[in-house]
């Protein structure tokens, strides 16, 4: 059931380090919690009552508890928003706006999902991979870090998929090499795959054009930087494939258009 975009309120209900420079921060809603489906994102501040940050950080979703009404989400500390959103303990208050963007489209009854995730672009795909294994569904979750220490925790991965394929940049930790080495190899297993992406740029635009290459449909949840998060600023334009003339059709806003598109409409 579709939700409007609502303005929340809540409270921090537990916040933890779980790999290096990631925090797992969840967030307990007054009231009643908004339908976030995968792929959605919302925007955070950590209070109504501070204006540093101004603006609204966006965060992925990662895992729902309607029951509890409570919503998590993931990120690498690596700024003054995020270093502020890092020092905030349980029982603090939080401001959020969401759900807000389009989700991840339904995946084909007959298809085999594989997710391919890397560095903190990975939440979003814990709560599609979540959401898939309880419609029966039977994902491939593929997982890459620049070192083994920048991994997720596997109890936060398993609960996505029971196929976790993990690679480094390194080597410390499962494939020494890169995501599209093991989605490559996921290609060749798989008679009917659809790929769902999130991460760097450069390794989505990897996977975009292997999945091209292989044609295969694949859909890419993009991360740019955004302000309102609701299209009025247009900080988080990109250029899409278009024949189009007019610069309204040739980008796209990525907090109302997307975060999800169809990888072969975007200018990797």
């Amino acid at each position: 059931m579709e939700e409007t975009t609502k303005d929340l309120e809540g409270v921090v209900f537990s916040h933890e380090e779980v790999a290096d420079g990631f925090r797992f921060l969840q967030i307990r809603i007054n009231g009643h919690l908004p339908c976030a489906r995968p792929g959605q994102f919302v925007q955070i501040r950590p209070s109504r009552t501070t204006t540093t940050p101004f603006l609204r950080m966006p965060l992925s979703v990662s895992h729902v508890d309607r029951v509890g009404s409570t919503f998590g989400v993931l990120y690498d500390v690596v700024g003054p928003k995020t270093r502020a959103l890092s020092d905030m303990n349980e029982g603090d208050r939080i401001d959020c706006l969401g759900p807000l963007g389009n989700p991840f489209p339904d995946v084909p009854d007959d298809a085999r999902p594989v997710l391919v995730g890397g560095g903190i672009g990975v939440p979003p795909l814990l709560h599609l991979g979540t959401h898939l294994r309880s419609t029966g569904m039977d994902p491939i979750l593929i997982v890459g870090a620049r070192t083994a220490g920048k991994h997720l925790p596997l109890e936060l991965l398993s609960p996505a998929s029971e196929h976790v394929r993990l690679a480094t940049d390194d080597g410390s930790l499962g494939h020494h090499g890169f995501v599209t080495d093991l989605l490559a190899q996921a290609l060749k297993e798989e008679d009917k795959p659809v790929v769902y992406t999130c991460g760097p740029h450069p390794m989505m635009a990897a996977v975009a054009s292997a999945t091209e290459s292989a044609d295969v449909r694949c859909y890419s949840s993009l991360e740019e930087y955004m302000a309102c998060g609701f299209g009025v600023c247009v900080g988080c334009v990109v250029e899409r494939r278009t024949q189009a003339n007019s610069p309204y059709d040739q980008f796209t806003r990525v907090c109302v258009d997307g975060p999800v598109y169809d990888a072969t409409e975007i200018v990797w």
